[in-house]
């Protein structure tokens, strides 16, 4: 696209910036004005715009979304001091966006291969999508601690699920590969971004991009491993 195009299509999309920035302000309405939220989106409209490939199958609007969210994100996580256990709500939604961004250039992919998605295909995608980001904010929560989440006496069972769900996710995390696990690592426990936790392993932004979402998708299934109430013995012959 030259100059003129580009612009044309940023006009189009101006409230983008405005409807991220209202869902982000919600979380940190108590530290921020909505204001500084969305001249942060628009530097990543504008991104989006010279980075956005149509030939690749994937719509402007999904693309820019993500675009826009992780420029608003990176920019509080650069100039702002918040609380961690805000940090943690902001954290999940960060690699929520990088996960889906991920996901849906890989199905547009798979999808240019096989042909159109059916109706299976895509209650498929959905349901893998919302096990991951539960999955995420599990690891969001853990990297904070208790310390951080807010104050009140849980019950006595809730205090043994959230203990269980823990130790749960300890050992899914500790098999996942080394360069996955410490991809998450940086970027769930030591709040870096993906390009500077892939830069730090030797990676692209693209490639720890797609290894964040692999992660996930594993960390995902060894968690599911893990809940699945146990077989039954073989009944005697």
């Amino acid at each position: 696209m030259d100059d003129a195009q580009r612009a044309a299509l940023a006009a189009q999309h101006l409230d983008l910036p405005r409807r991220v920035a209202r869902v982000i302000h919600a979380r940190v309405r108590d530290h921020l004005e909505v204001e500084e939220l969305i001249a942060l989106g628009n530097l990543g409209l504008a991104e989006a715009v010279d980075r956005w490939d149509p030939s690749v199958g994937t719509g402007f609007r999904g693309f820019a979304y993500y675009r826009v969210q992780g420029a608003i994100l990176d920019g509080l996580r650069r100039n702002s001091n918040l609380p961690r256990r805000v940090w943690a709500r902001l954290t999940a939604l960060t690699a929520t966006a990088e996960y889906l961004e991920a996901a849906s250039t890989r199905d547009a992919a798979a999808r240019q291969q096989a042909g159109a998605a059916t109706t299976a295909d895509r209650l498929r995608e959905v349901q893998v999508a919302l096990g991951a980001i539960r999955t995420m904010y599990l690891v969001s929560l853990d990297a904070v601690g208790d310390d951080a989440l807010p104050v009140e006496t849980p019950r006595a069972d809730d205090a043994l699920a959230r203990q269980r769900q823990a130790a749960a996710l300890r050992r899914a995390l500790a098999k996942l590969p080394e360069r996955e696990r410490a991809l998450l690592t940086a970027h769930y426990v030591d709040g870096e971004t993906l390009l500077d936790a892939g830069a730090k392993l030797g990676m692209s932004k693209s490639w720890a991009s797609r290894m964040h979402a692999r992660a996930v998708d594993q960390l995902r299934a060894l968690l599911a491993a893990e809940e699945a109430p146990p077989r039954p013995p073989p009944s005697p012959r």
